[in-house]
């Protein structure tokens, strides 16, 4: 081995000893201190920019409203002004309604035949008939109860208006007198009682000097002269004598 040979053999004894490098070996036994490489430095990862808004302050707090101790007058003018509006358009509203509906029973009047009006005509005359009947029923009725306290109660002791009327429309007054004086029977407190009372007659004691024969001449003598209430008086006495007969 040579003095350069050693040299470097000793040279790269004493680097081994002071630093781990790391040799390469070539022909001949010589060693080379080989390149000393750096190993890359990792990269980071990119940070992720924040979408988060920026943070704000929060706003200062408001001083209270100083209370004045007045309160708000309510603007009675304005509500008066209000109301009266509502109500002039409610009573507009009810005169268009109004005039609709007028409007409406025209069209129905003008659409209806004339078998359908001749109908209602009809209905309306039999009822205005109907109340006539009755009507005068009522006053043959109060015209014959001449002998009760009160005329205008004996109405209500009939009921049965209907079967006075024949049927030509004629008021029976023969039935009429005979039912009031039953009425009369069954209650006398209905009767006339203040000032005297006509004698009854006596269809017994026959003829009679100077006057009327029976019952029927005096009923009819009283109808010539007018004197309805002792013609109707003497109807009711027939009529009751004769009920008590039947009896």
């Amino acid at each position: 081995m040579t003095a350069r040979s050693w040299s470097t053999s000793s040279s790269a004894s004493a680097t081994s000893a002071s630093s781990p490098v790391p040799f390469t070996s070539h022909e001949k036994g010589v060693f080379t201190l080989s390149e000393i490489t750096t190993p890359p430095t990792p990269e980071l990862p990119a940070q992720p920019l924040s979408t988060a808004p920026p943070a704000t302050e929060p706003p200062a707090p408001t001083a209270p409203a100083e209370d004045t101790g007045k309160t708000t007058e309510p603007d009675y003018r304005a509500l008066y002004e209000e109301a009266r509006t509502k109500l002039t358009r409610a009573e507009q509203t009810a005169r268009d309604h109004k005039a609709k509906a007028t409007k409406l029973d025209e069209i129905e009047a003008a659409t209806k035949t004339d078998a359908e009006k001749a109908v209602e005509r009809a209905t309306a005359a039999e009822a205005q008939l109907v109340a006539l009947r009755r009507t005068a029923v009522d006053a043959e009725i109060r015209a014959a109860a001449s002998g009760w306290a009160d005329p205008s109660d004996a109405p209500r002791y009939l009921d049965d208006r209907d079967r006075y009327l024949g049927a030509d429309g004629a008021v029976d007054t023969t039935a009429i007198s005979a039912d009031l004086a039953a009425v009369l029977t069954a209650r006398p407190h209905l009767a006339r009682v203040d000032g005297p009372r006509r004698p009854a007659p006596d269809p017994s004691q026959g003829q009679r000097s100077g006057g009327p024969s029976g019952v029927a001449e005096q009923i009819r003598e009283a109808e010539a002269r007018g004197d309805w209430a002792t013609a109707i008086s003497l109807k009711n006495q027939r009529l009751a004598e004769q009920a008590r007969a039947q009896r």
